[in-house]
């Protein structure tokens, strides 16, 4: 059995370029989302960011790219929240509970139009 171990030096200065580089895509907050979609709690809140980044995953969509978490201070103390691109705020949204009903107008307005454009061709 052979191993090979390969290193590649990566300066700190491009790594902060490319780490700048990908938070301009992070132009929302999950916090934002979840009072969009009026979520019932934390746990509504986590469940939602953690499916959408399980989605991304699983998709093959760069994690890193689309979810930075951050902290923000607050009356409360620190808080965390999460940045997000586009397609992960509107992945946050659609990953609430379904119990939640604008929620679960949102999933089926979604699905409704998305059957309206396919039966359209």
């Amino acid at each position: 059995m052979e191993l090979a171990i390969a290193y590649t030096y990566q300066s700190p200065l491009v790594e902060e370029f490319l780490s700048r580089l990908a938070d301009q895509n992070l132009l929302h907050y999950a916090s934002d989302a979840a009072a969009e979609m009026e979520f019932e709690g934390m746990d509504e809140y986590n469940g939602a960011v953690k499916r959408a980044m399980e989605l991304c995953l699983h998709a093959g969509i760069p994690v890193e790219q689309n979810f930075k978490r951050i902290y923000k201070s607050s009356i409360n103390g620190i808080i965390y929240d999460w940045k997000l691109s586009t397609l992960a705020y509107r992945l946050v949204c659609l990953n609430g509970s379904s119990a939640n009903p604008v929620v679960a107008q949102l999933q089926i307005r979604l699905i409704k139009d998305e059957a309206e454009y396919a039966c359209g061709e």
